[in-house]
């Protein structure tokens, strides 16, 4: 019996399958939309307690979406200041210490999309007066975590690729209060960063910490340990350190600590824009 006949045939069918399935499925992959995920956590001046909404820019359409996995966790919402005003839950609540009036979040990420082309999902993760020591062992980054989480359920469900995901972190007024050194400050941001790696952060973009107008010194070795941080730590990346150079009346409210608008919006461009240039590197170098 000659069987050659039936097994050619067999093989061209099982090709046409193979091809059809190919195109299919890159079909279904084009239909997902794709967005870059990115965690806002720090203390004070990420809730913007200096800044005031009306001040921020607007937001280039199409640039960024809001994720709020407090106050509805079924929807995205085209980002809007002040960002994050009611995402108060758990360890990451300061609804009792500040007034969430505008942040520095539209601006970065009209910078950050201008760079990469790709529009953000911003999830909101910050609280006011926050230590790092508070970070790593007081339940606020298992809460960021759970905000991250349920944003990657939801924007499956929806069809929306995470590109990739992010965090940016501006804190340490808190630890300069509480003499934190260098070696703790550093010992507990690699902790912190590890920890959201393990749940999905690629990489953390950091802001540094300006200086406290009243008491030039006071921040200083937050500061340094920051810088430090990111010369020793290839996934801890410095997108900006403007703060330490806005240091005049009108970059910070009386108290000299938190910063006005103006000052927000000089940040959020700057290190969204450093950001986004980071990216855009590494799509370079897939190539």
């Amino acid at each position: 019996m000659n069987t050659k006949p039936q097994n050619k045939k067999v093989i061209i069918i099982g090709s046409a399958v193979c091809c059809l399935l190919i195109v299919l499925l890159g079909l279904y992959q084009r239909s997902w939309r794709t967005m870059d995920v990115i965690l806002f956590m720090g203390q004070s001046n990420v809730s913007g307690a200096g800044g005031d909404a009306s001040q921020a820019p607007d937001l280039i359409e199409g640039a960024g979406y809001e994720y709020r996995a407090v106050t509805d966790p079924d929807n995205l919402h085209v980002l809007e200041e002040p960002f994050g005003e009611n995402e108060n839950r758990g360890a990451l609540d300061d609804t009792e210490i500040l007034e969430r009036r505008g942040s520095m979040v539209t601006a970065f990420v009209n910078s950050y999309y201008e760079e990469t082309g790709t529009p953000v999902v911003a999830i909101s993760a910050s609280v006011g007066s926050s230590s790092l020591d508070g970070w790593v062992n007081r339940g606020r980054k298992e809460e960021a975590a759970a905000r991250l989480e349920e944003a990657k359920e939801y924007l499956d469900s929806e069809k929306i690729r995470a590109r990739h995901i992010y965090m940016v972190w501006f804190q340490g007024e808190a630890d300069a209060n509480l003499q934190t050194t260098k070696d703790e400050y550093k010992a507990g941001m690699r902790q912190l960063v590890s920890y959201m790696e393990e749940q999905g952060v690629e990489a953390c973009f950091l802001i540094q910490l300006g200086p406290d107008l009243t008491d030039l010194q006071k921040h200083q070795e937050i500061m340094e340990a920051q810088l430090e941080l990111c010369e020793e730590e290839d996934d801890v990346i410095l997108v900006s350190d403007l703060p330490a150079e806005l240091t005049g009346e009108d970059m910070k409210d009386e108290g000299g600590v938190h910063f006005t608008q103006k000052a927000l919006n000089l940040i959020g461009e700057d290190a969204g824009k450093n950001a986004g240039a980071y990216v855009q590197s590494l799509s370079q170098s897939e190539e």
